[in-house]
C-alpha cells in the first residue's frame, strides 16, 4: 500500500496530507499504478474536458470503435470523427483539436506515439504536452501521471473542490494554481492513489450543493466543516428576493454577469416589494445583494422603505454564462446543440458555459455565501436579494432534501421567498410568493 510514516521535517501541511490519505485508504483502498498508452490517455483526457465520465467513455469507445488505430483518428474526414465523439459534448472543438494534436505528435516523431516523453524530465514532458492544442494543466498531468508515472498532481473539479474546502489550499484557489500548490504539498509517491481517492470522496461525501459534513470521514481535518456555523441555533426568518425585471427578461436573453437595465414594470415591482415587506417586516436585521445592478437597485428600493443599507456580496452574483451570455434559448438551442443538451439535464454539476462557470463551482460559492451570511444573525429577518439561478442554489443548499430538484420550482421578478430557520432546521413558510405585484408575469429568463 502506498501508506507511509510521517518525517517530523515534513510541512504541517503535508503531515496533514498524509493524514488524510491514510484515512482514504481505508475507506477507497489503494490504487496501484500501472502504465497505460499516452496517446490514449491524451485522447481520453481532451474527451473528458467540461463532460462527466460516463459520457468521455462512451465517446472514447465509439471513436475506437469507428477509428482502429490512432493514424486513422488523425486523417479521418473530420464530420466521421466529430460524429463519433458526439457524446462528450463540444464535439466540434474536440475533433479538430484531437486531429491536431495527433498531426503535431506525427510531425516531431514520424509517428503518433507519446513514449519518448518517458526519457524525459517531468518539466520538460509537461512542456511538450502544453504546446499541443486543447492540453492544458489538468490535461498533461493526467497524461504524466495517470501513462508515464511521473510526479505529477492532477486537478480535476472534485480535487479542487475537496481540497479547498480541506483547507489544504486557499478557497478562491484556481484550478491552475492548484495544480503547482498540491504538487508542492503533497507528497510524490501518493500523487496517483491520493488523486484518486479525493475524487472518489468527493463524489460519495463531499459533494458540490451538499456535502455530507455530518458523516464525513474527514470532518476533524476538514477547514470547511470546522468554520461552518451553517444554521443559527435561535429563530431566524430568511427572506430571498429575485431581482426585478430587467430588459434582458423580457426579450428572453441569459444574462449572467452582464449588465440589463430595469424596465418600468421592473421599476414598479421594487416600489411594490418595497411597500409590501416595510408592513409586514418589523425585525429587519440586514439586506445583502448581489453587487450587480440589476440586483443591488432592487435591493436599494427595499432597503430604503426599511431603513438599511443593502450590503453587497460577491459571491451571490448570478451563475457566469460567459460566451453565451446574451444569447437567447432559441438560439443556444439552434448554435449550440450539444451545449443544449447537457445544459438540461439538470442533475450533470459537471456543465461548464463556455468561457464561464461550472455549475458545481457556482453551487459551491453560493452555498458559501449562504453559510456566511447566516453566521452574522441569530434573529430577527434577513434579506437577500440576488438572481433565479442564486436564490435556487441558497434553497437546495438550505433544503437539499425538498428542494433537489434545483430548476423545477419558478421563480418570478421580485417574488417573495421565506425560510425559517430555527434549531438548525430550515423550514420553507412561502415560495416565490407575488401577491403583492400589480402586473404579475410568469417566469422569464
Amino acid at each position: 500500500m502506498t501508506k507511509r510514516s510521517a518525517p517530523r521535517d515534513l510541512k504541517p501541511e503535508t503531515l496533514k496530507i498524509l493524514r488524510i490519505h491514510d484515512r482514504l485508504l481505508a475507506e477507497y483502498g489503494d490504487h496501484p499504478w500501472r502504465p497505460r498508452d499516452p496517446v490514449a490517455t491524451l485522447i481520453s483526457a481532451i474527451l473528458s474536458q467540461n463532460t462527466n465520465d460516463v459520457n468521455r467513455d462512451r465517446a472514447f469507445e465509439r471513436l475506437r470503435a469507428r477509428f482502429p488505430t490512432w493514424e486513422a483518428v488523425r486523417d479521418a474526414p473530420l464530420p466521421d470523427l466529430i460524429e463519433a465523439i458526439r457524446p462528450a459534448g463540444l464535439a466540434p472543438t474536440k475533433g479538430p483539436r484531437i486531429q491536431e494534436a495527433l498531426r503535431r505528435i506525427t510531425d516531431a516523431q514520424g509517428r503518433v506515439s507519446l513514449d519518448f516523453l518517458a526519457e524525459m524530465e517531468v518539466e520538460e514532458a509537461r512542456r511538450r504536452l502544453l504546446a499541443l492544442p486543447g492540453v492544458g494543466p489538468k490535461t498533461a498531468a493526467i497524461v504524466l501521471c495517470f501513462a508515464l508515472g511521473k510526479p505529477a498532481f492532477p486537478v480535476d473539479t472534485h480535487v479542487h473542490r475537496v481540497a479547498r474546502r480541506l483547507g489544504l489550499i486557499p478557497e478562491r484557489t484556481s484550478r491552475e494554481k492548484a495544480h503547482q500548490l498540491l504538487e508542492a504539498l503533497v507528497p510524490p509517491e501518493i500523487y496517483y492513489p491520493f488523486h484518486l481517492n479525493l475524487i472518489a470522496h468527493g463524489r460519495a461525501v463531499c459533494h458540490a450543493r451538499a456535502p455530507r459534513c455530518d458523516s464525513c470521514i474527514l470532518r476533524d481535518e476538514c477547514a470547511h466543516a470546522s468554520s461552518l456555523r451553517r444554521f443559527p441555533a435561535a429563530s431566524l426568518t430568511l427572506i430571498l428576493i429575485r431581482h426585478a425585471e430587467t430588459v434582458a427578461n423580457v426579450e428572453g436573453r441569459w444574462v449572467g454577469w452582464g449588465d440589463t437595465g430595469l424596465t418600468e414594470r421592473g421599476r414598479a415591482q421594487v416600489e411594490a416589494t418595497a411597500r409590501r415587506l416595510a408592513q409586514e417586516v418589523q425585525d429587519g436585521v440586514a439586506i445583502y445583494t448581489s453587487p450587480l445592478p440589476r440586483a443591488r437597485k432592487t435591493a436599494e428600493g427595499i432597503g430604503q422603505a426599511l431603513g438599511l443599507a443593502p450590503i453587497p456580496v460577491e459571491d451571490l452574483r448570478e451563475i457566469n454564462f460567459g460566451d453565451l451570455d446574451g444569447v437567447t434559448l432559441e438560439e443556444m438551442k439552434t448554435r449550440y446543440p450539444d451545449l443544449y443538451a447537457r445544459w438540461r439535464d439538470r442533475a450533470d454539476t459537471e456543465y461548464t458555459w463556455p468561457g464561464g462557470e461550472k455549475r458545481a463551482e457556482f453551487f459551491h460559492r453560493v452555498a458559501a455565501a449562504c453559510d456566511r451570511i447566516l453566521s452574522r444573525h441569530d434573529r430577527g429577518t434577513v434579506i437577500v436579494v440576488a438572481h433565479g439561478g442564486t436564490v435556487r442554489a441558497c434553497l437546495t443548499h438550505l433544503m437539499p432534501d425538498r428542494l433537489g430538484e434545483w430548476w423545477s420550482y419558478p421563480l418570478s421578478n421580485c417574488g417573495i421567498t421565506r425560510v425559517h430557520i430555527e434549531d438548525g432546521k430550515a423550514q420553507l413558510l412561502a415560495l416565490n410568493d407575488v401577491a403583492h405585484l400589480p402586473d404579475r408575469t410568469e417566469e422569464r429568463l
